[in-house]
């Protein structure tokens, strides 16, 4: 009995030993989705100070003298009690006092984006074109001409009012550029489009009256 027994399981160890190891196996896709993210860099604030050549050690303030070197001459009576000599004085030779300045603001603004592969679109306006003195607001200088400037690889359109800038997470910089009139300033002091001494405050009612006003456009289709 004890021997039969041990043939049995004997053979039994030599059936199963007869299948090959069974193996499986299955794999995972993982994905990632990424929103749309736009990100605008820009001042809030910027002073451009205008100052005088030519000054003198003694007096800082923007004062020049100009001499007209043409000699006038003009004829009386002898004898009389009153005696003009009626040319006027020449105004035109002072070409320092330029009235239109080409302004540049460097690097004034930076936009990241991950969009889609047509980009974003960045606009520039300048919905508040005249700067009025602060003492005098009937004395005002103009912007005028602004447009957006870039030389990075990812800009396209550079020198427009609106520029495309490729996908990238990496900061792309510009500058803003504009004409400035001198024209119809009358009075020194600050200029600015409220009137009054000051920048404006960060507020709803304050953000539109500042000069320019930058707008970052997404691509991306809204589900």
């Amino acid at each position: 009995m004890n021997i039969f027994t041990k043939v049995a399981v004997t053979g039994l160890a030599l059936s199963l030993s007869s299948f090959a190891s069974a193996a499986i196996s299955g794999s995972t896709d993982f994905r990632v989705t990424l929103p749309e993210v736009l990100v605008l860099y820009h001042w809030d604030d910027a002073v451009l100070n205008l100052t005088e050549v030519l000054t003198t050690p003694a007096n800082d303030s923007d004062a020049r003298e100009i001499s007209d070197a043409t000699t006038r001459i003009g004829t009386a009576v002898l004898g009389a009690a009153t005696a003009s000599i009626n040319t006027d004085v020449n105004t035109t030779s002072n070409t320092a006092l330029a009235t239109n300045v080409a302004v540049t603001l460097k690097n004034a603004w930076a936009v990241r984006n991950l969009s889609s592969a047509n980009g974003v679109s960045l606009t520039l306006t300048n919905p508040n074109t005249s700067l009025k003195n602060v003492v005098n607001n009937a004395s005002v200088i103009t912007t005028s001409n602004a447009v957006l400037v870039s030389a990075n690889p990812l800009i396209t359109t550079s020198g427009t009012t609106t520029v495309g800038i490729k996908s990238g997470f990496t900061p792309v910089l510009g500058d803003i550029t504009f004409n400035l009139d001198l024209s119809t300033a009358n009075n020194a002091g600050e200029y600015n489009t409220r009137g009054v001494t000051g920048a404006s405050p960060d507020t709803v009612t304050g953000n539109g009256t500042d000069t320019f006003l930058l707008t970052l456009t997404g691509n991306v289709p809204t589900p």
